[in-house]
């Protein structure tokens, strides 16, 4: 009975560790060059998935053996940054909004067509553009907001009714109350996606503002609904070869998928970054669809320099992409952490009209 027991504590702490190399590994890639191996970058997607399961190890030590509850904790210790970037905990006291200081309030939005004809209240209104009309928000980037539920040309209106200054490209469009001074579209290769950058006064400040959206990776809805009913429909008392084999069958279109839009992202993220890096010390806030969550080879390259506004004052997973049971945080605002310090990071869940939620923040000068 002892030597049982002392097999299956081994055996568990094989598995424990395997999981634990696992989890690196999903972390470990995102140093990785995303265009020179696109197929590997794709393992930091699993990062939650190994993250929750070191998580269980950790419950199961507690219960059946607590001296070994150091191994998963290990794992996790190694690997806090990415725990910090995918699931913060940030309490409101630890970054309070000092108002004796100049502040910029920031909203970005992938409004997917400002949520398309379906948006609309009771009273006919667009709940989209209330809500971006009532936001209060400094800098206002908006992505996908060409046609669909409201006339671009009329919110654009609206907005410069509110004391806006507008600017627009191919549905990527800023709202600003700081003064624009100059506006450039950014070059990179693309199958459909685009960004531009924007110089704003803010006193005596000139601030590089970019508003961005990242190569997506263009699943479509047969190929994301195919994969969610292949997992769903499997009992996983009778998980077996069939069952397998359909879901292998299913989730092989959308590693191509994912795996084609890998070099495009990578090459507009280096030409983002060198953007940044030429406008620096000077400040820089950088937002939009990036189409990559938190642990991802796009948001190593990119906080190299900036700060994410989530991971300094938000809280939780923070999904910003809820489409057809595939939640996760794939739109982020960045900055130069030299110059502020941001509260109150919010992604507003209910607001459901797009795919997308919004998300924003406070950006108080250090």
């Amino acid at each position: 009975m002892k030597f049982l027991k002392t097999l299956t504590i081994q055996l568990f702490m094989g598995a424990n560790v395997a999981t634990i190399l696992l989890l690196w590994l999903s972390c470990g890639v995102t140093y990785l060059n995303p265009s020179t191996f696109p197929l590997l970058s794709l393992v930091a997607l699993l990062f939650p998935v190994f993250a929750l399961m070191n998580a269980l190890f950790i419950v199961f030590w507690l219960i059946f053996k607590v001296r070994q509850v150091w191994l998963p904790l290990l794992g996790f210790l190694a690997c806090y940054s990415f725990l910090r970037d995918y699931c913060p905990i940030n309490p409101s006291f630890l970054h309070p909004a000092d108002t004796t200081q100049r502040a910029l309030r920031i909203l970005s939005y992938n409004t997917k067509g400002y949520g398309g004809k379906a948006a609309t209240d009771a009273e006919g209104r667009n709940v989209v553009v209330e809500f971006i009309c009532n936001s209060g928000a400094d800098l206002i980037c908006l992505q996908e907001s060409g046609g669909g539920g409201a006339r671009l040309r009329d919110v654009n209106q609206r907005m410069k009714d509110l004391g806006y200054q507008c600017y627009n490209h191919k549905g990527q469009v800023l709202y600003s109350k700081l003064p624009i001074l100059k506006t450039d579209t950014l070059s990179y290769p693309t199958r459909s996606n685009n960004g531009f950058k924007a110089l704003l006064l803010d006193g005596q400040d000139t601030i590089l503002l970019i508003n961005n959206h990242f190569e997506s990776n263009h699943l479509s809805d047969l190929v994301k609904d195919g994969y969610r009913d292949a997992i769903e429909n499997q009992s996983w008392n009778a998980y077996g070869a069939e069952s397998r084999d359909t879901i292998r069958k299913e989730l092989r279109p959308m590693i191509k998928l994912l795996a084609k839009a890998v070099p495009f992202r990578a090459a507009q993220v280096d030409t983002v970054r060198n953007i940044v890096q030429q406008w620096l010390p000077r400040p820089v806030i950088l937002c939009g669809d990036f189409n990559d969550p938190p642990v991802s080879c796009t948001l190593q390259q990119l906080t190299r320099n900036l700060q994410s506004a989530f991971r300094e004052s938000g809280n939780g997973l923070g999904f910003t992409f809820h489409d057809r049971g595939f939640p996760v945080r794939i739109d982020h605002i960045l900055f130069t952490p030299d110059r502020w310090q941001s509260c109150q990071t919010h992604v507003h869940d209910t607001i459901s009209a797009s795919d997308h939620f919004p998300i924003t923040t406070i950006l108080v000068r250090k």
